[in-house]
């Protein structure tokens, strides 16, 4: 039923032109064919047969078509907020993870992430939750700017996201997860004050033949030491040593192509 409506409805305000025309002209010719053909009225002029047509069915299809491409936008609407987190603009938890399960185990090589704000409880206690907000806006604004389609991200917990590159070689990981570690800035609900946060990188690189819930926990623990080795530093499991993200120039580092580059109005409709 879901597939019928939305054969039917129109997909756009262009769309929803050609559809009621198109149902107006088959209204039309269904009373044609009733007219002439089956009730035997051969004598009503043409003319006639479209008027009457359009004046009993015209609106009964404006109906329709305005009523489907409400019901399939509605049903649209429904499905980005079912998968995406509102606030950030990434996937959610659920979304994240069964995803991730997915693309690890077809990516050769990947770079699993997970980012989480520093001291971000210090920033809800100072400015108040609405600034927090703003602050989760912002790194969710930068995942989805400087990340590929074939990338994912999700926020995994109240200020925690998590990032999985896919098929990616060393440089163009590490690159890739410094540009995300720079600290973020945002402003207070009034853009008087403006903030900044660090982030800690936890990172590891993946096995497609491990599971994705084994490879977060090494991704977890390479996020806890990288907290307790000072914050606004990025560590990966199995490797010595952290590198400082905060004070990463991050011009040094590889830029992204523009055409790998996603907008946040195009990470809901992957």
């Amino acid at each position: 039923m879901r597939r019928l409506l939305r054969i039917f409805a129109p997909s756009s305000r262009l769309d929803m032109l050609r559809k009621f025309l198109l149902f107006c002209s088959l209204v039309v010719a269904w009373n044609i064919v009733w007219s002439w053909y089956i009730s035997g009225q051969a004598q009503r002029v043409l003319a006639n047969l479209v008027f009457d047509a359009l004046a009993v069915g015209g609106p009964f299809v404006a109906i329709f078509v305005l009523g489907s491409w409400h019901q399939v936008s509605a049903i649209d609407a429904l499905k980005v907020r079912a998968r995406i987190d509102p606030l950030s603009g990434v996937y959610n938890r659920q979304t994240f993870f069964s995803r991730l399960r997915r693309i690890t185990q077809s990516s050769k090589t990947g770079m699993l992430l997970l980012i989480d704000a520093d001291h971000f409880k210090r920033i809800n206690d100072q400015y108040g939750h609405a600034v927090g907000d703003r602050c989760i806006e912002a790194i969710g604004h930068r995942l989805n700017w400087h990340l590929r389609n074939t990338d994912l991200a999700g926020r995994v917990g109240g200020e925690e996201f998590g990032v999985f590159l896919a098929d990616v070689n060393r440089a163009h990981g590490l690159a890739v997860a410094a540009r995300l570690g720079q600290p973020v800035s945002f402003s207070d609900a009034e853009k008087i004050t403006h903030l900044s946060v660090s982030l800690s990188i936890g990172a590891v690189w993946t096995d497609p033949k491990a599971s994705a819930e084994d490879q977060l926990v090494l991704a977890d623990n390479a996020l806890y030491e990288a907290k307790s080795s000072g914050r606004g530093r990025l560590v990966i499991h199995g490797e010595n040593g952290s590198v400082p993200l905060s004070k990463v120039d991050a011009s040094t580092y590889a830029e992204h192509r523009a055409d790998d580059r996603r907008t946040p109005s195009r990470l809901g409709q992957t």
